[in-house]
């Protein structure tokens, strides 16, 4: 028995000795292993038959799948930017003044983030409304350009469409010297002409509660024509919330103005007028203001010069223009309608004033017809509008503070029977003023301090469309 455990227990202590051994050479390899691999990373040794050939644990064809698969990725992407970001620069370096925000704005609803820009813009302007209570800024109230001529060639709307410069009987060189202030201001006092003064509208009435000395008062815009002034111009707050802001309007009197619109770049074409005021009609330049919203946004069409460039829809507010130069507000469809008499007609959402009373929708619209600033249009912010009153005079409103029942109400107390919103955004609600020195050089001024664009904005190339009020021949 002794004999035969002997052989198993030697053969047992042989086998223990080999399992360490051939554990013992494992580890050797695996440092082997490691020790080639770190050579390969060196740069030492050749090893390149074992360069791609897959060990156990090793992570090196992976990673290197990883990266070229992130590679082309990156690849693919940049070069669908390129069109996108060509179109950016385009847009960044395009004509007109328009701020490098307004552009990437413009530029993104343009590249189908309409809806994103609709909610930044909400967030943005419940953020920036104008402050509750507290008296105007004196240095913010509404400044005309002085006309220094000593007589003003009037523009026939012949004379516009020719593209020549007009002729005939050239108004009184009487002007009224209101400097760069107006009679709100209470520092200054303005010396109205007697005869001037007999065709100024009734003073407006402040909503606020205690009127600041000159508010709603009128002052004479620009020289006279025939000894009579053809604007006037006043400030009255948007109501008693916002009593520290002071809102301009404006009164033209299409007797002695003819009005005439003008596309923006943004306009598709075809033109029959450049996109500014031609130098030639600039001497009779009285004032110009911004058209509405970017067309595609506006809700309607525009006619230009008698052809239609987008097509119009009736029951949309329409501010149209005859070949006479005299304007009109009103529905489409309704109030007027294509006909040979008409040279130009942009619409811009529906009416919010109709028949002296304000569009009772304002009070329940949810962002859909005039805007999206805040529940029901209620940010106040800044906002233009047009109007025309009953005995046909062409009425704009314009300023910070305003909700979108603010203007229609300032629109009322100004006299217009019917109203449209022109503009929403500080960027783009513009009314210049303008007059030609003795050398015959033009020059604007903005009519409120906080507007953004230059006062010299529609003499050059502009992005956006415009109406322009000229000295009307007699």
């Amino acid at each position: 028995m002794s004999a035969m455990i002997d052989p198993l227990l030697e053969r047992q202590r042989k086998r223990v000795p080999r399992a360490r051994s051939s554990n013992a050479n494992h580890q050797t390899d695996l440092r082997g292993s490691d020790s080639v691999a770190t050579q390969r990373s060196d740069g030492g040794g050749n090893g390149d038959d074992l360069a791609d050939e897959p060990r156990s644990g090793s992570r090196q064809p992976w990673r290197r799948r990883y990266r070229r698969a992130i590679g082309r990725a990156i690849l693919v992407v940049t070069v669908l930017l390129i069109p996108a970001m060509y179109s950016y620069a385009i847009a960044l370096t395009g004509p007109g003044s328009d701020s490098a925000q307004a552009r990437s704005v413009e530029w993104a609803r343009d590249h189908h983030l309409g809806p994103v820009i609709d909610r930044f813009e909400k967030w943005y302007y419940a953020k920036h409304q104008a402050a509750v209570g507290g008296t105007p800024n004196p240095n913010g109230l509404p400044a005309v350009a002085v006309a220094v001529t000593p007589a003003v060639t009037p523009v026939t709307p012949a004379a516009q469409t020719a593209g020549t410069a007009p002729t005939g009987t050239n108004p009184s060189s009487a002007t009224v010297p209101i400097g760069a202030t107006t009679a709100v201001q209470p520092t200054v006092a303005v010396s109205v002409p007697e005869s001037n003064s007999a065709g100024a509208p009734a003073p407006l009435t402040t909503p606020a509660a205690v009127p600041v000395p000159g508010e709603g008062k009128w002052s004479p815009l620009g020289p006279l024509v025939n000894g009579h002034a053809g604007a006037y111009v006043s400030a009255i707050r948007p109501d008693n919330v916002y009593t520290s802001s002071m809102d301009a309007v404006v009164n033209f009197n299409p007797k002695y103005f003819s009005f005439r619109a003008y596309p923006g770049t943004k306009i598709p074409k075809p033109w029959d007028r450049p996109d500014y005021v031609e130098p030639a009609q600039q001497s009779a330049l009285v004032a110009a203001f911004s058209g509405g919203f970017r067309l595609k946004d506006s809700g309607g069409g525009m006619i230009l010069g008698g052809a239609e460039i987008q097509q119009m829809r009736n029951g949309i507010a329409t501010m149209s223009i005859d070949k006479n130069g005299v304007p009109n507000v009103g529905m489409w469809g309704r109030d007027m309608s294509a006909s040979s008499g008409i040279d130009s007609a942009r619409q811009n959402l529906p009416l919010i004033v109709d028949n002296s009373v304000e569009n009772p929708d304002l009070a329940t619209d949810a962002n859909r017809k005039w805007g999206f600033t805040g529940p029901k249009n209620k940010s106040a912010v800044w906002r233009s509008g047009a109007g025309i009153t009953a005995d046909g005079h062409l009425v704009w409103v314009g300023g910070p503070g305003l909700t979108i029942d603010s203007l229609a109400q300032t629109l009322i107390r100004a006299g217009a029977i019917r109203g449209m919103q022109l503009e929403i955004n500080q960027e783009w609600v513009q009314l210049n003023t303008y007059s030609t020195n003795s050398v015959g050089q033009t020059n604007g001024k903005r009519l409120l301090p906080g507007m953004q664009h230059t006062g010299n904005r529609w003499l050059t190339e502009d992005t956006r469309d415009f109406v322009a009020a000229f000295v009307r021949s007699a």
